[in-house]
């Protein structure tokens, strides 16, 4: 059980940064940090990113062990895992410089990784399904309480206060709910264009847009405002009606965005860490098949 338990650490050890720097190298991306420049961001960079990763992956890991141990209830496993998140946390922050490159990602796949652990040892194997499912039961109870408290205080964070006046859930409602915007946009996306051997940066562009043109990202609203959002998500409606990333002109139009989202100081940071999360599963997912026994070869 123990090199069980090692073999899965060690497998979401590399597939959580992979899928992190895969996330931030997809290039032109509007208003976010790529390859080609910084965004709406300036504080931070590609390397940034690729430092933050690198230093988050053990914990990300450890994560996934627990849950692959866990014999007690879901919303304990996410009371176990939390303390773990903070070290991830201070371990971003010192390989950064204090920049916040990936406290949000750090929660989502926190949540993934150990329901990860936990799939592969009810199931024998990483079903991102199961997972997104598991991930819902770990954190609901815990996520509705964050909300019925919130409600009864005065707004203090980014989160309290979008919650307050738009009765935003934000990433919170998304992990009560088992990453829906993962599960019913991200995935199949994902999965239907690697599928057709589509260029993988253009498979993970119009995953993106996709995302944006469906989630209420809360990067972009804590920076701007509702409309603005609106507007946002209208943009990258348009370029998915107008054929998306996998158009011959679409990273030339993904460059105007990304011009135009910058001039707005739009960031959609919320969308690139649920593409993250998409890119981590669908490489647990592949991992599972790709080995006769079950056991991953990312390592």
């Amino acid at each position: 059980m123990r090199g069980a338990a090692a073999s899965i650490r060690r497998t979401v050890s590399a597939a959580a940064p992979n899928a992190l720097i895969a996330e931030v190298e997809t290039t032109p991306k509007p208003g976010l940090v790529d390859l080609r420049d910084t965004g709406s961001h300036r504080d931070m960079d590609c390397e940034t990113f690729r430092r933050s990763a690198v230093a988050v992956a053990p914990f990300l890991g450890e994560m996934a062990g627990l849950g692959y141990g866990w014999a007690g209830g879901l919303p304990d496993l996410f009371a176990a895992i939390r303390p773990v998140g903070v070290r991830a946390e201070r371990s971003m922050f010192a390989a950064t410089g204090g920049v916040n490159t990936h406290k949000g990602a750090i929660f989502s796949l926190g949540i993934l990784a150990a329901a990860s652990g936990h799939c592969r040892k009810r199931c024998g194997r990483f079903l991102p399904e199961i997972i997104l499912s598991l991930s819902g039961d770990m954190v609901r109870e815990a996520m509705e309480a964050d909300f019925a408290a919130m409600s009864q205080r005065v707004p203090v964070t980014h989160g309290e206060k979008l919650f307050a006046r738009y009765g935003c859930r934000g990433i919170r409602g998304e992990a009560a709910d088992g990453f829906p915007a993962i599960r019913d946009t991200a995935l199949p996306v994902l999965r239907e264009g690697l599928a057709a051997g589509r260029d993988k940066n253009r498979v993970y562009l119009q995953v993106l847009l996709s995302l944006m043109a469906a989630v209420e990202d809360t990067n972009i609203l804590t920076r701007s405002d509702l409309e603005t959002l609106r507007w946002s998500r209208e943009q990258a409606a348009e370029f998915l009606r107008a054929g998306g990333a996998y158009h011959p002109d679409g990273l030339f139009r993904l460059e105007e965005m990304n011009r135009a989202f910058i001039a707005k100081n739009i960031s959609p940071g919320g969308c690139a860490d649920l593409l993250a999360g998409a890119i981590f599963l669908h490489a647990l997912e592949e991992s599972a098949l790709s080995s006769p026994e079950g056991e991953s070869v990312l390592y």
